[in-house]
């Protein structure tokens, strides 16, 4: 056998790359969160050969980081490798002077601004909202769709957490119509589930076509670690309808793809879901051993946003058990 040139040991290299990110990633989106890590860590040792191409190094640490933002957002944990990856991501993408990949480090940076955002209870999300509408410009440059929708509907992500309703729905629509037109699917699911939330106070009917659309294509693309939400969001609409045992049924879905991945923040969503439903249904003991098991859970991933819905469950049954 001869030794192999410069040039094929680059293509190996890419090929290798390319195959490791792409196996992880299916890993993520099945909830294999520990087997997606350590491929993700394995690939990253091998950043260091002088033979793999600035652009290679780019694509495969911006992937890693998006993967790390992911994860920093399920557990809480890893934020500062998350911080360190997504530095070194922005390095190789300018020196790869490649502008898409210098478009996904800004949409990055500014999703886990968001993200740190709603961990540490942070209500200005100004900074998030500018890295993100950076990115939009320049994914508008390239007449990147993908990119335009994604961060548009990031972008509706930060308006909706100060409160301003109009602004996120007018991002999740834009953000929708231009998902629609190119058949991004995850997009789509994403913009229908929020925008199902919007709805949720106004039109009920509306608001579970949404969902349901939201589900049934987080289902399609096989994306298994975000199915416990969207099934929560539908039993959110079911009760608030009175239709408790499907409202049931979709919550007990949600838990049970949330413990076989042992993902805690939705098994701590599944458990705020069925204690509203016991709460609807007056079986206020149930109730409570669903909100302490959630507040205790929340403790335990420190995420103020979950730590805040479980006081609030809480008060909500102290406020019902003192009305009877």
């Amino acid at each position: 056998m001869m030794a192999l040139s410069a040039k094929e040991i680059t293509t190996h290299y890419t090929s290798s790359l390319h195959s490791l990110g792409e196996i992880a990633w299916s890993y993520y989106y099945q909830g294999q969160l520990d087997g997606a890590m350590q491929l993700f860590e394995r690939g990253s040792h091998l950043l260091d050969f002088p033979e793999i191409t600035d652009l290679d190094q780019a694509q495969f640490l911006l992937k890693y980081a998006e993967f790390l933002i992911a994860n920093y957002l399920l557990t809480n944990q890893n934020e500062d490798l998350a911080l360190t990856t997504i530095d070194r991501a922005q390095a190789a993408a300018r020196k790869s002077q490649d502008q898409l990949q210098q478009a996904t480090a800004h949409y990055l940076i500014g999703q886990m601004k968001y993200y740190q955002n709603m961990h540490k209870g942070i209500q200005d999300y100004t900074e998030a909202r500018t890295r993100l509408q950076q990115a939009n410009k320049l994914y508008s440059d390239l007449r990147d769709t993908e990119g335009i929708a994604q961060t548009l509907f990031y972008v509706g992500l930060t308006y909706e957490r100060e409160d301003d309703k109009q602004r996120a729905e007018s991002h999740y629509q834009q953000a929708l119509k231009i998902a629609r037109e190119h058949s991004h699917k995850w997009i789509i699911s994403e913009a229908t589930r929020h925008l199902a939330g919007l709805m949720m106070q106004q039109d009920t009917d509306l608001a579970l076509r949404y969902a349901l659309e939201s589900l049934r294509l987080r289902s399609e693309i096989g994306f298994k670690r975000a199915l416990p939400l969207a099934h929560f969001l539908v039993s959110d609409i079911y009760a608030l309808r009175n239709e408790l045992d499907a409202a049931l049924e979709q919550c007990r879905q949600g838990q049970q793809l949330a413990e076989e991945m042992g993902i805690r923040s939705a098994m701590l969503n599944g458990l705020l879901t069925m204690g509203q439903i016991q709460l609807q249904q007056g079986a206020f003991a149930e109730a409570r051993t669903s909100f302490e098991a959630a507040y205790q859970l929340a403790q335990k991933t420190n995420i103020a946003f979950a730590i805040a819905a479980a006081q609030d469950s809480l008060a909500q049954l102290q406020t019902r058990v003192s009305e009877n």
